[in-house]
């Protein structure tokens, strides 16, 4: 079994992260596996060292370039011999059915947001010449192009050697004294990513705790908005601002009692929640769809019953003061269900019954 999974996205935010998992998952459970990517950008540095990584989808997307991407594309397929092409977004979705034609090729997609399954000509077009249909999370099956569809979800899978509850913080660092409660948010620093809420929802929780330090893992063009309202709420000299990490964002996890979880990013698989979750850290969430099949049985005492800061608040001061040795157990045990292994498996049987 020979799968190529293509994902032509040019930052590590979005599609990316979770299709590289899927590939490195199939790779350790003995699947070759190769990842196909868009070049020339800081994403290209990051993946340059693994060989089953190929930056070989133009920059561009229009005619031409389509076509160059596909002609290339048409060679790694023949070199490698690849069973299934496994498409991630719309245009590789097009990618993969252009160069599957007359090879005998299985196309495999996975749907990373509820605005990418649009009920119109071209996207039913693209699915009737797809052989297994995945979505990110849970709740993406009940879209109406998908109802006639074997759906299969494939969370984002978890690199337990990364995202574990054992390892070093980052408290001195940032000058946080070790009893302090912290509570963090990450994503990018854009308006409507939920970070007013999640300001709002930490100035309530400090007038109940009064040590609370809120860390905020990000950059973005609204960080100045955002300054201000943490003035504007009294919570500035509170909050931490620590900028974009990849390589050490475990540790910035680890720091942290809570994750607050306000509103979807531009992949709705919810990927920090669970590394967060596999870090030991509890999440606090607000009741945001396909979050409830992330955590299960923990949902009544993680999700708050409303949009809204003070039901949020509610949840991660309960969080707060609860036996944090035994909740940190509780949301790593979750975890587990996500890792490597288990994610490799049920994409391994999907494709196993396209071929």
């Amino acid at each position: 079994m020979k799968i190529l999974h293509i994902a032509a996205g040019n930052r590590w935010t979005g599609a990316a992260a979770p299709a590289f998992a899927e590939v490195v998952a199939l790779r350790e459970a003995g699947i070759d596996a190769h990842y196909a990517y868009v070049g020339g950008y800081k994403l290209q540095a990051k993946l340059a060292r693994y060989e089953f990584a190929h930056p070989i989808i133009a920059k561009a997307q229009n005619p031409i370039s389509f076509l160059q991407t596909a002609k290339v594309l048409h060679r790694l397929v023949a070199g490698h011999g690849f069973d299934i092409l496994h498409a991630h977004l719309t245009y590789d979705h097009w990618l993969a059915r252009f160069v599957a034609r007359g090879r005998g090729l299985g196309i495999a997609r996975t749907f990373h947001s509820r605005r990418t399954l649009r009920n119109e000509p071209l996207t039913r077009s693209l699915l009737t010449h797809t052989a297994a249909v995945f979505v990110i999370n849970e709740e993406l099956r009940d879209a109406r192009i998908l109802r006639d569809r074997e759906v299969i979800a494939t969370p984002p899978p978890l690199d337990t050697e990364q995202f574990s509850p054992e390892g070093p913080g980052v408290r001195a660092k940032y000058g946080i004294a070790e009893d302090a409660p912290i509570v963090a948010i990450i994503g990018k620093l854009s308006k409507d990513r939920g970070f007013e809420a999640a300001l709002e929802t930490f100035s309530r929780v400090r007038r109940e705790i009064a040590a609370a330090k809120l860390l905020l893992i990000g950059q973005g063009e609204h960080r100045p908005v955002l300054e201000a309202l943490a003035r504007s709420l009294g919570i500035d000299d509170a909050v931490i601002w620590a900028g974009y990490h990849e390589a050490d964002l475990a540790e910035h996890y680890r720091s942290a009692k809570v994750l607050l979880f306000t509103a979807a990013g531009s992949d709705e698989g919810h990927r920090a929640v669970i590394e967060a979750m596999g870090s030991g850290v509890a999440p606090a969430t607000y009741p945001i769809e396909g979050m409830r099949a992330i955590l299960g049985d923990l949902s009544p005492r993680h999700m708050a019953d409303s949009s809204m800061p003070e039901a949020l608040a509610s949840v991660v001061v309960h969080l707060l003061q609860a036996d944090q040795d035994r909740l940190r157990d509780e949301v790593n045990r979750r975890a587990q269900l996500f890792d490597y292994e288990k994610s490799a498996n049920r994409l391994i049987n999907a494709y196993s019954t396209v071929l």
